[in-house]
């Protein structure tokens, strides 16, 4: 077991031994359409792993973090952890070309941001305020060698959910699903991308499970819609995930919400 290198809003770290309990004890490769913080996958180490994401910037992180840690980990240890450092680097960071340099500044960044939210403006340009004074320990070389080696034969593609979901998975492999939570057209933090997924994009996730399905694939969705989503899963396996939110930042946000979970698996005790 490995444990994910980055912070994510929305991340299920804290759920892995739920979501565990829900994956086949046997399946070919593991594939994740929202990558995110991709904490499950690290924690499995499967042999077989590919992850896409919309955000562009965060598969150039797997990307380096696959390719060459070392020099990773020497260019974000170089950054001092302090408010005037992080403004000062958030700057470089939204004016940097592709490179291992902002690969690193975007592994600081969201090591000392606000919650690990990622959000940019209308311009693009990530926009998430200081709030690193109780977020532990820098990330060691150890760490990131660690992640690196789970990542050493994946495929990390830029993708939409849809195309990206149908090109790579085969029969036998296991899919785990856990899109940005959106309601009523309006996605929590929506600026994440300009194309993150909202309820628009309901229909095409049930054709995308349907097609898991029908080629003998597995898959386990994790989600925070209403009960007209739910009734839709009716013909799979439907449970529910009590998580804690904390993006307010404040006790009185940090509560349970419950989230439901959708599978072809047939769950064991």
């Amino acid at each position: 077991m490995s444990r994910a290198p980055l912070r994510w809003a929305g991340s299920k770290r804290k759920s892995i031994p739920v979501l565990a309990r829900l994956v086949p004890q046997r399946y070919n490769g593991y594939v994740e359409p929202f990558a995110g913080s991709a904490c499950l996958a690290f924690h499995l180490r499967p042999e077989r792993l590919v992850l896409g994401d919309l955000n562009p910037q965060l598969v150039e992180f797997y990307q380096y973090l696959r390719d060459n840690p070392a020099a990773l980990h020497h260019a974000y240890r170089a950054l001092p952890a302090n408010p005037t450092t992080y403004y000062e680097v958030r700057t470089e960071y939204n004016n940097a070309a592709p490179s291992v340099d902002r690969a690193a500044k975007f592994l600081y960044l969201n090591r000392y941001c606000f919650n690990g939210i990622y959000r940019v403006n209308s311009r693009g340009s990530f926009n998430v305020p200081w709030g690193g004074d109780k977020v532990g320990l820098p990330l060691t070389l150890r760490d990131l060698m660690d992640a690196s080696d789970v990542l050493q034969s994946a495929v990390i593609e830029c993708s939409d959910f849809e195309s990206f979901t149908k090109r790579n998975v085969r029969p036998g492999d296991f899919v785990y699903i856990d899109p940005p939570y959106a309601r009523d057209e309006t996605r929590v933090f929506r600026e994440y991308h300009e194309r993150s997924f909202a309820s628009a994009d309901w229909s095409r996730m049930l054709s995308v499970l349907a097609e898991i399905d029908s080629i003998g694939a597995y898959f386990l969705m994790s989600y925070a819609g209403d009960q007209a989503l739910i009734k839709e899963l009716d013909s799979w396996n439907v449970g529910y995930l009590d998580v804690t939110r904390n993006v307010g930042g404040f006790k009185s946000s940090r509560r349970k919400h419950r989230e439901f979970m959708a599978t072809n698996v047939e769950p064991t005790a």
